[in-house]
């Protein structure tokens, strides 16, 4: 069992249904307009550096001493496919990297995004 923590950033002045985004865009890969493109290699090599103790056997796949997480990147999302087994801590440290970016958290499991908005 796992849990899914995904991330987008939406263009000014643009805000989406966060469900449709989450299936559309991190779950089928499709474009939608309104999502601003990520810079994926720089979210990759902040995630490299805070997870650099964890094993990666695959670019994608981490595995630390408590838990582990699977990243996927497109260019208008990523999303951390995390075991249940991960800190609490470490969940937070994959949160401020994407806040780092411009990306609040989008929670799938309880259809919030915790960006203090509501869409229209």
């Amino acid at each position: 069992m796992s849990r899914d923590l995904a991330f987008w950033k939406y263009d000014t002045g643009v805000y989406l249904d966060n469900q449709k985004v989450y299936e559309k865009v991190c779950c089928e890969g499709e474009i939608l307009k309104g999502l601003s493109d990520l810079p994926i290699s720089e979210i990759k090599r902040r995630i490299d550096e805070v997870f650099g103790d964890y094993d990666k056997p695959d670019e994608s796949v981490y595995i630390g001493e408590a838990g582990d997480f699977v990243v996927n990147l497109n260019e208008k999302s990523v999303v951390f496919n995390c075991s249940w087994s991960l800190p609490p801590e470490e969940l937070n440290q994959i949160i401020d990297i994407l806040l780092e970016f411009g990306c609040p958290l989008y929670d799938p499991q309880i259809d919030v995004r915790f960006d203090g908005k509501e869409a229209n």
